[in-house]
């Protein structure tokens, strides 16, 4: 045989046989990679139903599918280098949640975790800022499904966007501690004035007198007259707001409830519900307080 065309021959063999290799080895990886997929697919399907605090042996499971596949070299899938990372921070995401964020109690701590702190609501204390630990373990868990809803099958492009936006700005500790320090002032300003409220005198000045009841401490950031009044939030269980032309409550989030059923207001000593709506960002509302929106009267029409 001539020996260029047993050159040939063997090059084409050496090629069939690279095929029937990396066949085989894509067959292996895919199966393998399925295996991650389905346990990791079962733990999204359970935090539909259960919160990560009784879903821990789920957790685990998947922590040991994604070590396993990762303790081996891989070809395939393609992309399962960015699908690993996700399914192990999605995974260590889930475990903080899971454990009620335990080792996170503080804003030095979350600082580290600025993904998490862009679905985390928070207010001031004083001069500080102020958290909910049960909401920074319930920001753990959505963060967490939202990984492991991108190593299983992809977030669409919408989805991304949603999440890269967050509900609320990524923490900026310092800049946010300064805020608090400058409401604080504030606050003090405005302690001082209510004392002057006591006098009949002041209370002439009022239009509206508003008492608000809110005893599951629901965040918001009230409005008199356009300007914010800063409640401390210590204080933000009950507190008066007075006003002349109008007052709002602006970024009202409530944890487990609407504040329809989590706020009491009254305006001028008599009880008042006021019309809640979502702002932009889907998740917190606002209400107008006073003066209550004219009832919109339709003529009774005949049969």
């Amino acid at each position: 045989m001539h020996p260029g065309r047993i050159l040939l021959f063997c090059l084409l063999v050496a090629m069939a046989a690279a095929e029937v290799i990396g066949y085989r080895q894509y067959r292996s990886d895919m199966a393998e990679w399925r295996a991650v997929q389905q346990s990791l697919a079962n733990l999204l399907s359970a935090l539909e139903r259960l919160p990560p605090a009784r879903l821990m042996a789920q957790i685990a499971d998947g922590r040991s599918a994604v070590q396993s596949f990762a303790a081996a070299s891989h070809r395939f899938p393609r992309d399962h280098s960015d699908r690993l990372q996700a399914a192990e921070r999605g995974l260590r995401y889930l475990a903080l949640a899971a454990d009620g964020a335990q080792s996170v109690r503080n804003w030095e701590a979350l600082s580290a975790y600025a993904d998490v702190t862009k679905l985390l609501p928070r207010g001031c204390d004083g001069d500080h800022l102020a958290f909910s630990p049960a909401l920074v373990s319930e920001a753990f868990g959505v963060a967490g499904s939202y990984f492991i809803k991108e190593a299983v099958s992809g977030a669409t492009q919408q989805e991304r966007n949603n999440w890269q936006q967050g509900f609320y700005p990524p923490l900026d500790l310092p800049k946010e501690t300064a805020e608090c320090r400058r409401l604080q002032k504030t606050t003090l300003r405005v302690a001082a004035d209510m004392r002057k409220a006591a006098n009949p005198a002041h209370l002439a000045q009022w239009k509206y007198h508003i008492d608000i009841t809110n005893p599951t401490g629901c965040l918001m950031t009230p409005y008199s007259d356009g300007q914010i009044i800063p409640i401390p939030h210590s204080e933000v269980y009950k507190f008066h707001l007075d006003a002349n032309r109008n007052a709002r409550l602006e970024q009202v989030f409530c944890n487990t409830r609407k504040p329809e059923d989590a706020i009491a207001v009254a305006v001028n000593g008599q009880d008042y519900d006021p019309v809640w709506l979502l702002d932009e960002s889907g998740v917190n509302y606002a209400a107008q307080l006073a003066p209550r929106p004219p009832l919109a009267i339709s003529p009774d029409r005949g049969p």
